[in-house]
């Protein structure tokens, strides 16, 4: 969807002076210390703006907690806090390194907290024959990491898609969904006990998928459960999740017996919109005031996976006469009505590296060696570990976004981009005295530009992307006058080849080549563009 399209749907492009500002605030690193305030007692989604697939929340005293995929990025499983439901800051990682039988692929993670203990129930491949499976991990302090205690379940071709739910007689289940079954139940959710500690499986599995009660859908997933008035409530996704082809939506079916007589809801109660498309995997919290909320992702319909499936928020509500559950309009909401009194949401203008804080937080692709980064004055210095192309970096929030850099010559070809797991990326690079600019695709690296920059020290790199994947580079010698890098004639290049299924890019530093020899970062700056109504907006023409 280009500019004009979005002016026709309302879109109102925050004004130049206001980026002008925002950069003059300071142009270092990731922490988000500018933010716009919005209108107290509404919120816009998305509420956790950029990549979070299969989002688990729960609710401890007064503080909520939210985690998400991760997929072949380090630190495994992003961990956010908030007291609000709408403003949620991230606090860590459930790993800092992955446990020894994971190899890739980490998906939805569930939380789940008892006795003082959190626990997390997650999704990995193993590394001995890459088949996936459900392990479990622990801590005290969810701020601290978790300890991993192995896999609890491994089933079928494939288990996924965790969820534990606690009965109102004290026993506590755990739920997923199962690939390779015998005939004609190849896909199902399973049910199990779990045991007092949480580690163990208690008795036999038995399904919550009643296909004799013609149930729509064998590929249900992303389940969670409630019980309300006596029944059993189970919300789940059915559909494809994961590239701009999905049409995944929430189904809802009830049962005054877990074990058996599920209901199916006949229509969907949550399906994609004008604005977000193929909502889904989410999990309900419940407010001190008995409200429901569901956190599940989507898709924004116009940077779709370029920016990925976003954490989004709605009210679940009911329908007193029928008992079934309900959300408003049945798609997700472009602004609703906050769950707290006096909630005034930020979002965040700049992000800005200042601390090791932030340096904590940043990611790299997991098949590769995590690059050695540290705190410099004004910026980062990081060495690569492993020849070749080295990333560090992060999601960005939204698909109009402009990232900024001064970079210090090295040995090694240095500079900023985009960079999708399994080696794709766009960047552009300072090699010695010139400017190179280059993708790569298939491990074959293309050069698109060259420009001779002379014998310097250090020079400014940016750049600007629309709808996550249309990008204009730049360079300057003082940081102020910035001149583009053009290809064949054209300013503007083309990322739409950096698309995986299911998996968003990241933004940040690549280095290519030596290990041992650091390069240097200074004035890192990402600046994001929202319209008035909090929905990111398009990036200033050139």
């Amino acid at each position: 969807m280009r500019t004009a399209d979005r002016e026709r749907q309302g879109r109102i492009r925050i004004p130049n002076l206001i980026l002008l500002i925002a950069l003059a605030v300071g142009l270092v690193g990731l922490s988000s210390c500018a933010s716009a305030g919005r209108t107290a007692g509404s919120y816009a989604n998305p509420v956790i703006p950029g990549e979070i697939p299969d989002p688990t929340v729960i609710r401890v005293g007064d503080t909520y907690y939210a985690a998400g995929t991760s997929f072949d990025f380090a630190p495994e499983y992003p961990i956010y806090e908030s007291k609000d439901l709408v403003n949620w800051t991230q606090v860590g990682a459930i790993f800092r390194e992955p446990p020894e039988w994971c190899r890739n692929d980490f998906w939805a993670p569930e939380l789940f907290y008892n006795n003082g203990v959190f626990y997390v129930y997650y999704t990995a491949k193993r590394r001995d024959n890459r088949v996936a499976c459900i392990g479990v991990a622990a801590t005290n302090d969810i701020r601290q990491g978790f300890t991993d205690h192995g896999v609890i379940i491994e089933w079928g071709e494939e288990a996924i898609d965790a969820y534990v739910f606690r009965d109102d007689d004290g026993k506590t289940y755990i739920t997923w969904k199962a690939y390779g079954l015998t005939q004609g139940r190849e896909i199902e959710i399973l049910v199990s006990e779990l045991s007092e500690d949480g580690l163990q499986l208690v008795g036999e599995p038995f399904t919550l998928t009643d296909h004799a009660q013609g149930w729509d859908g064998a590929g249900d997933e992303g389940q969670c459960l409630i019980k309300r008035n006596g029944y059993y409530y189970m919300l789940y996704s059915v559909g494809g999740c994961c590239d701009n082809k999905c049409d995944y939506r929430v189904r809802v079916s009830r049962s005054r017996n877990l074990k058996s007589g599920w209901e199916q809801l006949p229509k969907p109660i949550l399906h994609g919109g004008d604005l977000w498309r193929c909502p889904g995997h989410g999990t309900l919290v419940t407010t001190p005031d008995d409200r429901d909320f569901y956190l599940y992702h989507a898709y924004s319909a116009v940077d779709f996976e370029f920016i990925g499936r976003q954490g989004m928020l709605d009210e679940l509500l009911w329908n007193e006469q029928t008992g079934w559950p309900y959300f408003e309009g049945s798609t997700p909401s472009e602004r609703a009505v906050t769950p707290f009194a006096r909630t005034r949401q930020k979002r965040v203008l700049v992000d800005r590296f200042a601390s090791k804080k932030d340096l904590d937080l940043m990611e790299w692709d997991v098949n590769r060696p995590k690059p050695a980064a540290s705190v410099i004055r004004n910026g980062l210095s990081i060495t690569p570990m492993k020849d070749g192309v080295n990333f560090l970096g992060w999601r960005p929030r939204t698909g109009d976004y402009c990232f900024e850099t001064q970079v210090t010559l090295s040995e090694n070809p240095s500079g900023i981009g985009i960079y999708t797991h399994r080696g794709k990326s766009l960047a552009l690079m300072v090699d010695r005295s010139e400017l190179v600019l280059c993708q790569v695709l298939d491990k074959k690296k293309t050069i698109l530009a060259r420009e001779a920059i002379g014998d310097r020290d250090s020079v400014y790199l940016k750049y600007e992307a629309t709808d996550g994947r249309h990008c204009k580079f730049y360079w300057s010698e003082d940081g102020k006058d910035f001149s583009p890098i053009k290809v064949e004639g054209r300013h503007q290049v083309d990322g739409t080849f950096l698309s995986q299924w299911g998996y968003s890019p990241r933004v940040g530093f690549l280095i290519d080549r030596k290990t041992g020899v650091s390069s240097k970062f200074r004035g890192t700056c990402v600046r994001y563009e929202y319209d008035d109504s909090g929905v990111a907006g398009s990036a200033p023409e050139n």
